[in-house]
């Protein structure tokens, strides 16, 4: 039986079977985070088929005072990064914790910033008097 993920949203991967039951979506959701000397440590939680799986993916304290990820994006930015990985296998199993490289902060900051480009020319709106 072949299974091949389709993403749906955030947070939702469904997938489809060639015949039979239809599996359960599956959800990501965050966690947390807790300091380590290594980087912030983001946990996000996996459920769905079997088991829920726990993934730790951190990033380094140098990409916070670099500017390449800002803290209030941090746990989209291991979102996008856990969805990525789920969309290519699906039953992912989780490992050590997973550090994130500048490439990974860069795609990021790419998919952002193609998504909203109408949100950096919007302006407030001005009160009516």
């Amino acid at each position: 039986m072949a299974i091949s993920p389709t993403p749906t949203g955030p947070g939702i991967v469904v997938h489809s079977t060639s015949g039979g039951a239809k599996p359960r979506p599956v959800s990501v959701r965050y966690m947390g985070f807790r300091c380590t000397n290594q980087g912030r440590e983001y946990t996000l939680r996996v459920d769905g088929e079997g088991d829920p799986r726990m993934f730790v993916l951190v990033i380094p304290h140098v990409a916070f005072t670099e500017k390449q990820a800002r803290f209030q994006d941090a746990p989209d930015v291991c979102f996008a990064k856990l969805q990525r990985e789920l969309a290519i296998d699906s039953l992912l199993v989780p490992g050590p914790p997973q550090v994130l490289t500048p490439a990974d902060l860069a795609e990021y900051r790419e998919m952002q910033a193609k998504r909203s480009p109408e949100r950096k020319r919007r302006r407030p709106p001005v009160p009516s008097q």
